[in-house]
């Protein structure tokens, strides 16, 4: 424990999806915009790919929470190791209708007669797939492609947001039907160097920092060690707070910065 010999309220860099530290960088900004955008416009389907640690689904569970819940009914799957029949049931599960898992014209009856009802009274629903890459065969995917025939003369009656790693565009690659349906693919890469030292000053910040910790030769280690990466940041930069609370030190250098890597697997 090392918040009061920093004089910190809370532990600036823990890996979890905490609306206070969400760094809105000029990339993700643009980002929010462009979902935004396509969901208001009801394209049809996005895509949102990253790398590892990139913080993928720290920016969708932002966007999500940040909607009005009167206007867009969520359906957010978060563990899609599913097949067709499993994907269904759990997408009217969280949609609220009642899910007879065996019976496959049932549950499309239900999921079209409650998008029909959402629309006829304002609200779009959207159905978010985090980790999409996960998800382990094409039928799955060619399933979640005909719900968009879902739709009126004028509009679809849902969004489908692909979410996960890179490896997620081949699997989508592998079936052009849904591939010419993806109205928006954007993909989050790691941080700038300004936007890494932008974002450790932010959540320094927000955890109650009222004083420099770090050089800005620290700063700079850290981002040549994590090239960028924010949950490499994260990891590196909390074992500097300990070990630099084990050495007594009030401030953190790149020295303790470099000397920790040596150590530690961020």
């Amino acid at each position: 424990m090392y918040l009061d010999h920093w004089q910190l309220k809370h532990f600036p860099f823990e890996n979890v999806g905490n609306p206070a530290y969400f760094f809105e960088s000029e990339v993700v900004r643009t980002m929010l915009d462009d979902l935004q955008d396509a969901i208001e416009r009801r394209k049809g389907a996005v895509m949102l790919t990253g790398e590892i640690g990139c913080g993928k689904t720290t920016l969708i569970e932002h966007f999500l929470l940040a909607l009005d819940e009167a206007r867009y009914d969520i359906a957010l799957i978060t563990y899609p190791c599913l097949e067709p029949l499993e994907m269904l049931r759990e997408i009217n599960l969280q949609l609220g209708l009642d899910a007879d898992g065996s019976d496959r014209n049932a549950m499309l009856h239900a999921l079209q007669q409650h998008l029909a009802n959402n629309a006829a009274n304002g609200r779009d629903t959207l159905i978010c797939i985090d980790e999409a890459q996960s998800i382990p065969s094409i039928t799955t995917f060619e399933e979640l492609r005909l719900l968009l025939n879902f739709k009126l003369p004028d509009r679809f009656l849902l969004t489908l947001m692909f979410v996960g790693q890179p490896e997620l565009q081949k699997k989508i690659n592998k079936l052009p039907q849904l591939k010419q349906r993806i109205a928006l693919h954007l993909h989050l890469g790691p941080l700038s160097e300004q936007d890494a030292t932008e974002y450790m000053l932010h959540r320094l910040d927000a955890a109650g920092s009222t004083r420099c910790i770090l050089t800005r030769q620290a700063v700079d280690s850290v981002y040549r060690h994590t090239r960028g990466v924010p949950r490499r940041i994260n990891h590196l930069a909390d074992r500097c707070l300990m070990e630099g609370k084990r050495l007594n030190v009030t401030l953190l250098d790149s020295r303790l910065v470099n000397e920790t890597m040596k150590h530690y697997s961020c």
